[in-house]
């Protein structure tokens, strides 16, 4: 093993050899830190994805249920074609309606601006 000189006695090729030495050590555990930080979020992103996949779901199933819900209810009053025809139109009318607000947003979101523009 090496004898370490005294920093005043070392040479100047081997202080900047030790200043690499030690600024790639620095690195890696700055990697090695953001990596960690990455696992670590993925895995608290990868449980909120599963909750929201979950909920969405179920939220599917109670519109599903509304729906059926609605075409019962109606369905004396109008008969079955009449009632199945305005439950469609109906669910048909709201989804085309939440479609084009996303879409509204989705322009607005995408929109390339000037830079001096304010938002």
């Amino acid at each position: 093993m090496e004898e370490k000189q005294p920093p005043e006695q070392e040479s100047i090729p081997a202080l900047v050899s030790r200043l690499i030495d030690d600024g790639e050590g620095f690195v890696r555990a700055e990697l090695k830190l953001y990596r960690a930080r990455v696992v670590a979020r993925v895995g608290e992103a990868r449980n909120a994805v599963i909750l929201a996949v979950v909920a969405l779901s179920l939220a599917q199933a109670v519109i599903v249920a509304a729906l059926v819900g609605l075409l019962i209810l109606l369905r004396p009053a109008l008969g079955p074609g009449g009632a199945t025809a305005v439950v469609v139109a109906g669910g048909l009318a709201l989804a085309a309606l939440l479609a084009w607000l996303g879409w509204r947003q989705l322009l607005k979101a995408t929109q390339i601006k000037d830079r001096d523009e304010r938002p």
